[in-house]
């Protein structure tokens, strides 16, 4: 990916990782306007950002669990897969959904900047087919350009959950999708070549205690 892609990527990780404070929060009851969901989210940065007290470590689980809270995880692991998927054994989904959760928290918490506390700010929303909606917002990093950012939500019995996030007009789904793709084609179209990939990456850049800084609410790359 270029760097203008990578800078958007590491702008729309702030505005998602650090609304990671759910696991301190109490449980969200579900809520059906999307846009309500959304600014759920948007109230947890502010927390997070706001909370000196925080390590590094709380941030990176407050992420896995934020993922795991309001976001489908299975559903966008099967679509980044794509074809494959079916092409894939038991065992090896298993292990795919297990290291694609892995990779999500490791790399895109690398690829966070310190952005301060711009915020993200909802502004407005339309339907998206059945039991769907793509909520509009913006991020404004101090010091940087605005963000626009489009999350693509589905109704799920317990709730919205996200499953896609456009940056400025940009699949990061169909982005991911296209290297993963790219990976198991290089590795003779065999699933086993992305696990191994997987397996190694997340291995190298897996988050530790200095991967987000506690530090006044910013964060931090390596």
């Amino acid at each position: 990916m270029g760097k203008q892609f990578t800078r958007r990527l590491a702008c729309l990780c702030l505005g998602v990782v650090i609304t990671g404070a759910a696991f301190m929060l109490p449980a969200q009851a579900a809520e059906t306007d999307p846009q309500k969901f959304l600014r759920g989210l948007a109230a947890d940065m502010h927390v997070v950002l706001t909370d000196d007290d925080l390590t590094s470590a709380s941030r990176a689980h407050a992420f896995r669990q934020l993922l795991r809270r309001d976001f489908d995880l299975p559903a966008v692991g099967r679509f980044v897969l794509g074809r494959y998927w079916r092409r894939a054994n038991e065992a090896e989904q298993s292990e795919f959904v297990r290291l694609f959760e892995d990779y999500i928290v490791a790399i895109y918490g690398r690829r966070l900047g310190n952005y301060g506390s711009g915020g993200l700010t909802v502004t407005g929303h339309r339907t998206d087919g059945n039991n769907g909606a793509v909520v509009h917002s913006k991020i404004e990093p101090h010091n940087a350009p605005v963000i626009l950012l489009d999350w693509r939500l589905k109704l799920r019995e317990s709730g919205w959950r996200v499953v896609d996030i456009m940056v400025e007009g940009v699949s990061l789904a169909l982005a991911q999708r296209a290297e993963f793709t790219s990976v198991i084609r290089s590795s003779g179209g065999k699933v086993s070549g992305l696990l191994v990939k997987l397996r190694k990456k997340t291995q190298t850049v897996a988050l530790s205690n200095d991967a987000i800084s506690p530090a006044s609410g910013a964060v931090r790359t390596q």
